[in-house]
């Protein structure tokens, strides 16, 4: 049988999966007694794993009653929404079927002999506990999982909970998760099991993720393309919050602010359909979340960029080595904060809601004509007339030289820069990629530049205000003149990259 899976992953901690099967949240509107089995699963790839590079997984599922072969594609992943193709077959025992791999249309099963390249690669072992709720036009079964991936001697334990959709929309799944999330602490998960066994095999930590924009065709509307934009955004943000999480590495924080900060582009660049009631809270979320990630990102700036290489090159000077302590301990502080928020049942309800705004969200169903004919409008002339824009704000925010302004000014030309780049690598794929290498990585040059600028400005306060410690004073004085000592050079250096810059055409005006 083939068909389309579509379900919400909310991992838990064992002691709540065990608690919400009688909550009201797996009680109410069940259609039938809960049922229990083991599920035994082996997963098959080539040596070099060719299937999961493709986005595909096959697996081999004892289920008690026999055997089940499954082939899932990536499709795509929201806020712990998957969305994916599925096809599933009963074989006759745990080897793989391959004229079944064939028959699923795939690409990569075209090529006979890759079946026989296939060997088990992981393997799951789960208890499920599977309930079936429903209500006025919809039906749902949520699966409890505890068990765990295996990977030779590696292992990775599974608590999670799987919401699939059997009718209805996956706004019922949002809301299932929501009255899940007032019982427990449920996080919405971005791997799949199939996904972690392939880490766990290769050995792969949560690694630092940066940002990845999708790939848009000039067949996509307006409202597919900022979907999947936003889609891309999410994913983004939620791969680092695994990682901040597994290693508290201060690179994941970053990440997870450019994540968010592409989304807040991609709404301003999307504003005349992304209007609506629903807006307000998804604003409000991404203000909360950068409020508390924000300090960490800071701490971990001053003291990476503007306190560190000072002491590089003065290695003996004890004031110096005082007034790092004093600032790691700062970042310890910050970054501890910024983790707490994102453990936080506040957090995973906002994730949650921003997955249910970007699928379901009320901007996809307008109640007026012109919005709705903008989100179908083909997105190459709506990309074009976007990047122009803001393409003309960013000149006139920079005038003829950018060392002539202001560090408040240099700021507004470098937030400017921020939602141009971010545009123009939301747009990149509809255009051929020469016209637009060269003109955003003269955009990232500018931006390193200006960043280091406004390091520099915001260190100045920061570094007058620590004196309380014996030889702080001294010490910070000379981390502030070995920077202002630079700020000559970086602002004839700006304004090169800025003369090139203005120079280059703008790729989505190019007939």
């Amino acid at each position: 049988m083939d068909g389309r899976e579509i379900e919400l992953k909310l991992a838990l901690a064992p002691e709540d999966l065990a608690r919400i099967a009688q909550r009201p949240c797996l009680s109410a509107g069940r259609l039938a007694e809960p049922t229990s089995k083991r599920l035994s699963s082996i997963y098959f790839d080539t040596p070099d794993f060719i299937l999961a590079a493709q986005g595909i997984a096959v697996r081999v599922r004892r289920t008690g009653s026999g055997f089940v072969q499954t082939v899932k594609t990536a499709g795509t992943s929201v806020s712990g929404l998957f969305d994916r193709d599925e096809w599933e077959v009963p074989v006759p025992s745990s080897e793989l079927n391959a004229e079944q791999l064939r028959l699923t249309g795939l690409a990569a099963f075209a090529d006979g002999e890759l079946a026989d390249r296939l060997s088990p690669v992981f393997a799951t072992e789960v208890e499920r506990s599977l309930f079936r709720l429903g209500g006025d036009g919809w039906e749902a079964e949520v699966a409890l999982d505890r068990g765990a991936v295996i990977a030779g001697d590696r292992r990775e334990e599974i608590s999670e909970v799987e919401l699939e959709l059997v009718s209805g929309t996956p706004a019922h799944l949002f809301q299932l998760a929501a009255g899940i999330l007032e019982e427990a602490a449920a996080r919405p998960m971005c791997l799949s099991k199939s996904e972690r066994g392939y880490n766990l095999a290769a050995g792969k930590t949560a690694p630092v993720v940066k940002a990845k924009s999708p790939s848009l065709s000039t067949a996509m509307t307006v409202e597919d393309s900022f979907r999947a934009i936003a889609r891309a955004c999410l994913e983004h943000l939620m791969l680092n919050e695994r990682c901040l999480l597994a290693t508290e590495a201060g690179e994941a924080i970053h990440q997870m602010r450019v994540a968010m900060r592409r989304l807040r582009s991609a709404i301003k660049v999307f504003k005349t359909v992304t209007a609506g009631a629903d807006l307000a809270r998804v604003k409000d979320d991404l203000r909360w979340l950068l409020g508390h990630l924000g300090p960490a990102r800071d701490a971990e700036v001053f003291l990476s960029e503007i306190v560190a290489p000072v002491m590089a090159a003065h290695p003996d000077d004890a004031g110096l080595a005082a007034l790092h302590a004093h600032w790691r301990k700062d970042r310890e502080a910050k970054l501890a904060a910024a983790i707490a928020a994102v453990k936080s049942r506040r957090y995973a309800a906002m994730i949650l809601n921003l997955g249910r705004w970007v699928e379901t969200g009320d901007w996809q169903a307008p109640t007026h004509g012109g919005p709705r004919r903008r989100l179908a409008e083909p997105i190459a002339a709506f990309a074009a007339r976007r990047v122009s824009k803001a393409v003309r704000n960013l000149l006139r925010e920079g005038g003829e030289s950018l060392s002539r302004l202001s560090p408040e000014q240099r700021h507004a030309v470098r937030i400017r820069g921020k939602q141009v780049r971010y545009a123009g690598e939301f747009f990149a794929s509809l255009v051929p990629r020469k016209t637009t290498k060269v003109f955003l990585a003269e955009l990232s040059e500018l931006q390193d530049v200006l960043g280091q600028l406004n390091d520099i400005a915001v260190a100045g306060p920061k570094l007058s205000g620590r004196g309380a410690e014996t030889g702080s004073s001294r010490a910070a004085g000379l981390v502030a003149g070995w920077h202002q000592s630079r700020r000559s050079a970086l602002l004839g250096a700006a304004d090169k990259c800025w003369k090139r810059w203005r120079a280059m055409p703008v790729p989505w005006e190019e007939k």
